[in-house]
């Protein structure tokens, strides 16, 4: 018996980006004022999202996103920390991290820009920039 003809397999890749992840860092304000000798929280957001995904699944399931995250600037007579400077965030949802800030007393007026930097393991970097005001105001 002889069988002619083509078969044609069809392969179907996953629907997910997969090593193709990004994530978006927002601040929860963009100006804190805060009055001399008092402290604070401001919450930084890190949010996932898969650019070439055109399915209302993001992120491939089986990926543990790692970011890093470090801050710069911090108003004079102040000391600030990022709560969490390496945060786990879950293929489909969101993390953050809290950057506290404590005044010890008034040394300065005016805005202070403060900016959180975070890196992933991929190599994407983004960052976010809000003010800090500490005055009587």
């Amino acid at each position: 018996m002889v069988v002619s003809g083509s078969f044609v397999y069809a392969f179907y890749a996953t629907p997910f980006p997969i090593g193709n992840f990004d994530f978006a860092l927002t601040a929860g304000s963009t100006l804190v004022k805060m009055l001399p000798g008092s402290s604070g929280v401001l919450p930084v957001w890190i949010s996932l999202y898969c650019p070439n995904s055109t399915m209302t699944i993001r992120c491939d399931s089986t990926v543990l996103q790692t970011v890093t995250l470090q801050s710069s600037g911090c108003p004079s007579g102040s000391f600030c920390m990022l709560d969490k400077t390496q945060v786990l965030v879950p293929p489909l949802y969101g993390a953050g991290s809290n950057f506290v800030i404590y005044s010890f007393a008034f040394a300065s007026s005016g805005v202070t820009t403060i900016t959180v930097t975070g890196t992933d393991q991929f190599g994407h970097s983004h960052t976010t920039t809000f003010g800090v005001a500490v005055c009587y105001c």
